[in-house]
């Protein structure tokens, strides 16, 4: 999809869900990938509600984790760790990528997790596959935008379609 496409598609999303904000919850995560030229490394950071990644991770280990509050088990960062990892992958220049959990931060009303590559090559083509939270929820929307210097594009991932292909410079 071509950027003026993504643009206006997110524009349309974010329209329907300030809409139907007061009817109906709305499933929502941002992921940001940036291709750090200094170090080689592909540094992610992932904007998600802690109630949903709670319920994930509840539906998947029977664990309550409450993430980012004081009543966070010992060990919830683990199974968050391990959680992300299965649901998110990079792929860049058809190599897969080895991914670090970093930690996580809490915000007003979501958390943000962190991810960072061992050093790659410069990406030509970045492959995501952004499939958290989508056995849990149909609706669930994940908004990947890539950086590469002034270079960027979007992707919309859902349960449907879970992965996208990105071309650097196009």
């Amino acid at each position: 999809m071509t950027n003026k496409i993504l643009r206006s598609l997110f524009l349309i999303i974010l329209l329907a869900l300030a809409g139907s904000w007061f009817m109906h919850k709305f499933y929502l995560s941002l992921t940001e990938i940036r291709f750090n030229p200094g170090t080689g490394r592909i540094e992610v950071s992932m904007r998600i509600f802690p109630d949903d990644l709670d319920r994930a991770l509840m539906d998947k280990t029977g664990i309550k984790t409450m993430l980012a509050t004081e009543l966070e088990p010992p060990g919830a960062d683990s199974l968050l760790k391990e959680y992300l990892m299965e649901s998110f992958r990079i792929e860049v220049n058809g190599k897969a990528v080895v991914l670090n959990y970093l930690g996580k931060e809490p915000e007003a009303d979501a958390i943000w997790c962190y991810l960072e590559s061992e050093p790659v090559s410069r990406p030509v083509t970045i492959m995501v596959t952004q499939a958290v939270l989508t056995e849990i929820f149909e609706e669930q929307v994940n908004i990947v935008q890539v950086y590469q210097g002034k270079w960027n594009r979007g992707l919309l991932l859902n349960r449907q379609e879970q992965s996208g292909e990105l071309t650097v410079g196009k």
